[in-house]
């Protein structure tokens, strides 16, 4: 049962790296360069990725199960980052603060918009993507805060209002009303929804393979401390949340959709925010291309273990 699964896994990861192939290409031949994802960046997360998510909660079947699933995700998803700041703080203690604060950054958060949520809708379909917006969601609200303090090496004030004030926040805030009011929705609407929602996977991952293109390759497997940093985001982190959950009786697509995001590699948007506070650009990609690489093998192995253990 287990290879059975990390075979199904797997294939469903290969298939995301091989669409953001599409963008490493497009990149490196100089029609789709990464300028021009940065700036599709802004769409995707402002405007496709909301309707995605605000679209598959209209759209979602209401049951007592699902709603307990709600709750339970925002608790998964709280735990998952408030563990992986804890573990941060007892790394890179000698580092000057923005140093400490890429690679806690790094550590912390994952790249759960890009890939986490294509693959949970690759693996498990609607309710992937049901339970994985609301590990989005507090995404956003720690990368708002405690992230963009961490990689500005505390020098930016934390905006409470960005707690809620966000893309992803606000997406699950509209959907929720939606889903528990199970209106009906004219097809006019929820169509044209659906066409720009099925948008967000393989842009995310066009986009996403436009950033592998612009990292040093070189320097991907040389330093010892993005190994560590890979290390923690990639295997440590996820396995010890993957005993909490199950110890706290978290089971079947909850589980699995907690578990892929979790375990997705360092956000990508760790180069972006460390160029917008002034620290280490091309530590950010580094961080960010090593653990996307490894997590081909990573990822796969993580989630095939939560499938066989609900």
């Amino acid at each position: 049962m287990f290879f059975e699964n990390l075979k199904t896994i797997a294939t469903q990861v290969l298939i995301l790296y091989l669409i953001a192939g599409v963008g490493f290409v497009t990149d490196k031949i100089g029609i789709f360069k990464q300028i021009d994802a940065k700036r599709l960046i802004d769409l995707l997360f402002n405007v496709i990725l909301p309707i995605a998510i605000i679209h598959t909660f209209m759209t979602m079947e209401y049951s007592k199960e699902h709603v307990k699933g709600i709750l339970i995700a925002f608790v998964c998803a709280f735990a998952t980052h408030i563990f992986g700041a804890i573990v941060s703080k007892f790394t890179f203690r000698k580092r000057s603060l923005k140093e400490k604060g890429i690679y806690h950054y790094a550590m912390i958060l994952s790249n759960a918009a890009f890939l986490a949520l294509p693959l949970a809708k690759s693996v498990i379909g609607s309710e992937g993507i049901f339970y994985c917006s609301v590990y989005v969601a507090v995404f956003n609200m720690v990368a708002f805060t405690l992230g963009i303090y961490e990689i500005s090496g505390h020098q930016a004030k934390i905006d409470l209002k960005k707690l809620i004030l966000n893309p992803g926040s606000m997406s699950v805030i509209i959907g929720l009303p939606l889903y528990f009011l199970q209106l009906d929705i004219p097809y006019f609407i929820e169509y044209p929804m659906e066409l720009v929602g099925n948008c967000n996977s393989p842009l995310a991952m066009i986009v996403f393979g436009t950033f592998l293109a612009n990292s040093s390759f070189k320097n991907l497997f040389v330093k010892k401390e993005i190994y560590f940093v890979s290390f923690v985001r990639l295997v440590f982190i996820p396995l010890c949340m993957l005993g909490l959950f199950y110890l706290c009786g978290v089971r079947g697509n909850l589980l699995v959709a907690m578990l892929i995001s979790a375990s997705a590699p360092t956000a990508t948007n760790t180069a972006m925010y460390a160029a917008k506070y002034d620290n280490d650009t091309a530590l950010g990609s580094e961080i960010a291309a090593q653990s996307s690489v490894l997590s081909i093998v990573t990822m796969p192995v993580i989630v095939a273990l939560a499938t066989v253990i609900n």
